[in-house]
């Protein structure tokens, strides 16, 4: 018997719960911010000096904090990837995600202009600007870290795991819940803004696609263009 769209079976049994619930999505929650503080207080132990060392730490950190944070809720009591969104998606979604990326990329413009026509803050890209311009070598390293790994952990953590189970209550809860607790997670400045709309965008894909790779692809082109601009300024 294989198993259905919403893998109501596993090797021939019920599988109970089709999604993670709520003990997972805390679970995932609780260690990846757990997991991210610690990485900050390591991070600000770095001096100003090895910039491009404390930003690749980051991202490196970022994607590993993710995965752990997966683990964890996977453990649970679902224990099938599937459940969690690791299904093949078809091309078509893929190149959506792929354009989509680009339109966040260009939305990120728009927001940002209207953010500091109000509010005036301290740079907080400036290791991500450093890194991106410090050569081919350190770009490609930064890509890797920052627009490969940063993303695979979050989407794992925010889409796999936490929009899955809010979608559990319809689209609102799924896509907006979701992108906002993404959002506040990248702290009160103007990326909690850039990061709502990337959530808000990846959030619809999963839940129109139920795979993760779709948002993933967003997510890598989003960050990517932003790195390759950043090594242009």
């Amino acid at each position: 018997m294989e198993c259905q769209k919403k893998d109501t079976c596993h090797h021939g049994k019920v599988l109970e719960g089709a999604r993670p619930g709520w003990p997972e999505a805390l679970t995932a929650l609780g260690i990846y911010l757990i997991g991210i503080i610690m990485l900050g207080v390591r991070m600000l132990q770095i001096p100003d000096e090895q910039a491009i060392l404390r930003i690749n730490i980051g991202g490196l950190g970022n994607g590993l904090v993710g995965l752990v944070a997966l683990f964890a809720a996977y453990i649970l009591k679902v224990r099938n990837l599937r459940a969690f969104g690791f299904r093949v998606a078809e091309r078509k979604w893929l190149l959506v995600g792929a354009a989509l990326g680009v339109a966040a990329f260009i939305g990120c413009f728009i927001i940002e202009g209207v953010y500091f026509h109000f509010i005036t803050e301290p740079n907080n890209q400036a290791d991500f600007q450093v890194a991106a311009k410090g050569g081919v070598f350190s770009l490609f390293v930064l890509i890797i870290t920052g627009a490969i790994l940063t993303p695979l952990g979050e989407e794992f953590v925010f889409r796999g795991v936490i929009a899955n189970t809010l979608n559990r209550y319809g689209a609102w809860a799924g896509v907006v819940g979701s992108a906002a607790v993404f959002g506040i997670v990248h702290g009160f400045n103007v990326i909690l803004f850039d990061a709502f709309m990337v959530g808000i965008l990846t959030g619809i894909l999963f839940r129109k696609t139920n795979s993760i790779w779709p948002g993933v692809v967003v997510h890598i082109i989003y960050n990517a263009l932003n790195l390759l601009y950043y090594s242009t300024l």
